[in-house]
């Protein structure tokens, strides 16, 4: 059974014990007040005093009736307190336990990692990639500070580390000699500037994408060993003024990203060692057929993109073509 499901079962166990308590007070306070006729503030100080056994004086002499009563009211209550103080001794122990257990499983997870994402921050910006990130079944981890989004993160079961990601020791328990990319997305763009130096210093292959605030602060992240920088700004603005220009485009766009229900997938398709594309035409290599996809890009080694490009175009080692094709999922098409 998992630890969710004890934990589960450990909350219900502290449930019905409280529960059990309420109704011994109520069956008690409701007995002395019909037995003996006591007002409900006595009736309720001696159910009190009886169920917990703390000894004192009684606050009046009670009947045959009356001692009859307090004797199973005696026996009862203690059975039920003594269920309850081991449901909350349970419940405390195991959870501990869990937490132990729970955070050793996941840092083994974390340092048998390779070729993951590893996101710096988790605020609207990070949540938000780690959605993505598991919508589409990829490796990540989440490097945050807040202790309260760290507790958060760990009731959804989410990789992460707790530390200060501008910092060596985080990043290095993030497996970053073994990443493939780094999201900075913290706070500011001092953090994230920071954060961009120390990553490019103890990965030089880790691809590094910096969000930025203030757009005039690109060119610094890209010295700074950067990938590629998004500023939210720039990006709304931009979307803003296609909307007004070239609304049509825009549209479809947002309908293949965000439409789950509609059975397109970009993807990339890298040229490497052993490919049997290596040194071919796309023409030659029958992309559409080997891969069942329209290429509309090849990223060539170099940096250089050919977009649109032609049946001779040749593919080299490194090369990545950016294709699109239907995924077998079906559903609604174009």
């Amino acid at each position: 059974m998992s630890y969710k499901g004890i934990n589960g079962q450990l909350v219900e166990g502290l449930r019905r014990g409280l529960t059990a308590v309420g109704i011994v007070l109520f069956i008690g306070t409701a007995g002395y007040r019909f037995i003996e006729g006591w007002n409900w503030i006595d009736s309720f100080y001696m159910t009190v005093i009886t169920v917990t056994t703390v000894g004192l004086n009684e606050v009046h002499p009670p009947s045959d009736a009356g001692k009859i009563f307090t004797t199973f009211l005696c026996v009862g209550g203690v059975a039920v307190m003594v269920y309850c103080l081991a449901r909350i001794a349970e419940f405390m122990f195991q959870r501990s336990i869990g937490n132990v257990f729970g955070r050793r499983s996941m840092m083994k997870k974390i340092s048998q990692m390779k070729n993951h994402a590893i996101i710096c921050g988790y605020g609207r910006t990070g949540m938000q990639v780690v959605a993505e990130l598991q919508a589409a079944h990829m490796p990540f981890v989440v490097i945050e500070e807040n202790a309260e989004q760290a507790k958060r993160m760990a009731e959804l079961e989410i990789p992460h580390i707790l530390g200060d990601a501008t910092e060596e020791e985080p990043l290095e328990a993030a497996q970053i000699g073994q990443a493939d990319s780094l999201v900075a997305a913290l706070d500011t763009d001092a953090e994230n500037l920071f954060l961009t130096l120390t990553a490019s210093g103890l990965s030089k292959k880790l691809r590094i994408i910096a969000r930025v605030h203030d757009p005039d602060n690109s060119r610094k992240f890209r010295k700074a060993g950067a990938h590629r920088v998004v500023s939210p700004i720039s990006t709304g603005a931009n979307q803003i003024a296609q909307l007004l220009t070239r609304p049509s485009v825009v549209d479809l766009i947002e309908l293949v990203t965000n439409d789950k229900s509609i059975a397109l997938q970009v993807f990339e398709h890298t040229v490497d060692e052993g490919n049997d594309m290596l040194g071919k035409t796309l023409s030659e290599a029958r992309v559409r057929q080997t891969l069942g996809s329209m290429v509309i890009a090849v990223k060539h080694r170099d940096g250089t993109t050919a977009f649109d490009p032609g049946p001779q175009t040749r593919l080299n080692l490194g090369d990545t073509l950016v294709a699109i094709r239907q995924t077998e999922e079906g559903g609604k098409l174009l």
